[in-house]
């Protein structure tokens, strides 16, 4: 938990923050897009040049925001900006899906970046994810059941945004994910104690 606050202000909130005070200061949607893209891109590269390393975090987020600005050149309808939250948050789903299917689910890499003190314990986690199926297991379904909650998100904004007025699916949009991204924070910090526990049993 000490390592997830800088994660969270480095990586993730800047390229929201400035999606969101963009727009209420009232620019459009795609200057917002378009600069919470850039802020993303940015902090994946002052990584990649000072630590010569992938951010994944800063990768993601940026991503999240380059696909809307792709999709915004398609229509002007808001409703159908709306609809593209949905079409981000598939992607990653399915971004999510994928590490598991080439072996090495997200769940396990985000957990040893905010968990392991340095590189000795993070190659130590290393052993442990290759020796023992208990360990793999976790990280694997810690993935894969983000990646199902991000498609279900995904499916229920699809009809509430053409069922809903536009202006209060605006809001309900980001209180929707906001929502889903809670739950399965608190379900993963419960959830990964067992990953702990392999640990534990592992040095005795």
């Amino acid at each position: 938990m000490r390592k997830m606050l800088p994660v969270l202000l480095w990586d993730v909130l800047p390229a929201i923050a400035a999606y969101y005070a963009l727009r209420l200061l009232g620019l459009s949607e795609y200057a917002a897009l378009l600069a919470a893209t850039c802020v993303g891109a940015l902090r994946v590269v002052y990584v990649g040049v000072r630590e010569r390393r992938l951010d994944g975090f800063a990768a993601c987020t940026g991503l999240v925001f380059a696909l809307g600005l792709g999709l915004s050149f398609l229509t002007g309808d808001e409703r159908f900006m709306l609809v593209v939250k949905s079409v981000t948050t598939t992607v990653l789903g399915l971004v999510l899906i994928g590490t598991c299917l080439a072996g090495r689910p997200a769940a396990f890499g985000i957990a040893k970046r905010l968990g392991a003190e340095d590189e000795a314990t993070a190659a130590r986690w290393d052993r442990l994810y290759t020796d023992l199926a208990a360990f793999r297991r976790i990280y694997f379904v810690m993935t894969l059941t983000w990646a199902f909650a991000l498609l279900v998100e995904s499916a229920v904004r699809i009809p509430l945004v053409y069922l809903l007025p536009v202006d209060v699916m605006a809001g309900l949009s980001t209180l929707l994910l906001v929502g889903t991204l809670l739950l399965l924070g608190v379900w993963s910090a419960w959830y990964g104690g067992r990953a702990e526990r392999v640990i534990t049993s592992s040095r005795s």
